[in-house]
Formats: structure tokens, sequence, C-alpha cells
């Protein structure tokens, strides 16, 4: 029994029919009333360093040593037996890491023992099935409160390890209820994936380049433009003027640069779905691929930016530069012409920041109509 409301609220706490048992400071929470959270516990879990669970500045329960130690708890596994805590049992760790002695792990080439325990309620869903295997077979094991919705790298881990233990329990043959959405996904190869017609993604770069406009070639007309007229930093100091005509030509075609971006992402899977229709009749796209390309890009993008910060540094470090030098000499015609590569560099930089953007952006699109189609299919279902 996990702590989130979703599920939690429809548990009924008048059964009798079952054990419960819950996590760490639980069993003693109190609503704003003053009552129990959990009006029944037959079994707690605190499995944590015993530095935490002593702390007198416990961050969920300030008197959670106190009603430890008061004796008048539930059963409590623990990595000891602990003599200031009446009712602790020491968890059976060598016995349940015995449940999959059968398993082999290499990490980077490295033999490591594997023990996957990322939760509290792993070590409960393990003992489980250790009591399982020596003759102790609940009729059921419910799940209730344990959600791991939250898209963190605690909560994600977290979620791995439940599914490793409940699939312990499912290959044991234990009867089990998850009451939760975290496993509700589409069964790989079966479900999930998306008919994607050439002529869908022909009538989305249409409405694109109709978006788009007569926007196609501003940028490289105003990037000429732009650059056709730094020669005037030869002789005036106008380096502010020179840094906002820069800053404005490069915000004003953004949404140019993101539109062309999509235009492109989505030309490359028109590509897929004729070479597809060509060799099956059909063109059909799992949302992995989307996913994965998007994450791909995202990657990319915070690369390009990175190198971008740097790159902005030294334009304006040369900047400086040019204006350091006599006008009208050599060395500031010199410096001018850098400057001028280093910009151009710039712009060609920037604008494929933005098809990079609108790479991801497009792609993102591809996958929310995975995730329409398949919402929609469940609810013909």
């Amino acid at each position: 029994m996990g702590s989130h409301p979703r599920t939690l609220k429809l548990f009924d706490w008048s059964r009798t029919d079952c054990e419960i048992w819950l996590f760490n400071e639980a069993a003693n929470a109190k609503d704003e009333k003053g009552k129990l959270k959990y009006p029944k516990c037959d079994a707690v879990f605190q499995m944590h360093h015993e530095a935490i669970w002593r702390n007198p500045k416990n961050r969920s329960d300030k008197e959670h040593y106190k009603w430890l130690s008061s004796g008048k708890t539930p059963l409590i596994y623990m990595q000891d037996k602990y003599p200031d805590i009446p009712k602790s049992v020491r968890y059976p760790i060598e016995d349940v890491l015995s449940l999959v002695k059968n398993v082999q792990m290499a990490v980077n080439g490295e033999e490591k023992k594997f023990q996957y325990f990322t939760s509290s309620p792993d070590y409960a869903l393990a003992l489980v099935a250790h009591q399982w295997k020596k003759g102790k077979r609940y009729g059921r094991v419910e799940v209730w409160g344990i959600e791991l919705e939250t898209e963190s790298e605690v909560y994600f881990n977290q979620r791995t390890g439940m599914g490793f233990w409940l699939g312990v329990l499912a290959a044991l043959g234990v009867p089990l209820v998850f009451n939760g959405a975290i496993f509700n996904e589409p069964m790989y190869g079966y479900e999930g994936d998306i008919a994607l017609s050439s002529q869908d993604i022909e009538k989305r770069i249409a409405d694109l380049t109709a978006e788009l406009g007569n926007d196609s070639e501003q940028y490289q007309k105003e990037a000429k433009v732009f650059l056709d007229g730094l020669p005037r930093l030869l002789t005036q100091d106008i380096g502010s003027e020179i840094e906002k005509e820069l800053n404005e030509i490069l915000k004003r075609n953004e949404h140019a640069a993101v539109l062309n971006g999509k235009i492109k992402e989505s030309e490359r899977y028109l590509n897929k779905a004729k070479t597809m229709e060509s060799a099956t009749g059909a063109a059909v796209f799992a949302a992995g691929e989307f996913d994965g390309a998007r994450q791909g890009y995202t990657k990319q993008q915070l690369q390009i930016q990175l190198e971008m910060v740097n790159f902005n540094a030294q334009i304006a470090a040369q900047l400086r530069k040019v204006l350091e030098f006599e006008k009208g000499s050599e060395d500031r015609k010199r410096a001018v012409d850098e400057f001028g590569h280093m910009v151009a560099e710039l712009m060609n930089k920037n604008m494929f920041l933005f098809h990079v953007i609108g790479a991801i952006q497009d792609n993102q699109y591809y996958l929310d109509s995975c995730r329409q189609s398949l919402r929609l299919a469940k609810n013909r279902k």
C-alpha cells in the first residue's frame, strides 16, 4: 500500500480478508484532523539506513524513531534486528537474493551482482516471492497507491524495479492485481503504431509551406544585405548598431527557420513512407521512432546552443578588436573581414539550430498523433 491518493481512495478499509503492508513512516502518518491516514497495518518495510530512521529531524515524521521504539507497532522489516526497536525483524536479504542467483550481469564488461531493488515496494514484492517458494502462498497480491507516474529519474528507476519484481511474481504464478496505470501501455508490435500515408505527410508539408509563405528566402536576403554592409565598420564606430541589427535579423527569421526545419523533417518521413508503400502497400510508423528522433535532436540542440554561447563570446571579442584599430587602417580591414566570416558562420549555426528545433517540434507532432490515435482506438474498444 503506497500513498498516492488516486487508487488509495478506492480501497475498502473495512476489509478483513487481507494483510496490509505499508512503507517507512506511513503507518503512523496522520491527516489534518490528527487521525491515522491508514487505519490498518500488519507490516511495515523500513529498509533505510538507521541514520535516516533514527534522525530526530526525519523529513516525514519527527516522531518516527519514538514510534518505532515504542513497541506499539506492527511487524517492521528492517536491515537488521535492532534491540531498541521491539517489533523489528531482519529482512531476509540473502534468501531473497537467492531468487535471482541464476541472473548474471555485466556492466561495461565488468561482472556485477544482480541485486535490483529501487524502492521499498520492491522488497515487499520480493519477500512475497520468497515466501511463495517456501510454501506460504497468499490467495492474491494487490498493489494500491503506487502510481510512479512522475517523469523524474527517481520514479523512472523505481518503475522498472517494480516491473521486475512484479514479473518475478507473475512468473511464479502469484495472482496479482495492480491498481494503477503505469503498465497500461500499447502492446509493442501489436498496438501503438500509426498508419501514416504519404498523402497524410504531403498534406502536412503543404500546410507548413503555406504557413511559411514568402518568408522562405527572407533570411538569406537579409543576411546578404547585412554582411554586405559590414564594411561600414572600416570607417565608423557602430558596434552597438551592428549588434542590434544582427540580433533583430536572427529574431525576425526564427519562425521561418523553425518552419523550414519542420518541413525538412516531414520530407524525411515522406521518403520513408513512400518506400514502405512501394514495398508493402502501406506506411506504418512506431511511436518510438518519433520519440527516438525527438530525443536525438534535443541532444543536438543542447550541443549547438553550448557551442553558440562560446562562439557569440568570440564574435563579441572580435567586434571589440575591430573598434580598437584605427579607422581605415589595414589592421582594421583585416579585423572587419574576420568579423564578417564569423558572423556568416553564426548565421549558419543559428539557422541550423532553428532547423533542429523545427525537427523536434515535428517529431512531437507525429508522436502526439500516435497517442491520439491510440486513445481513439481505446475509446472504440
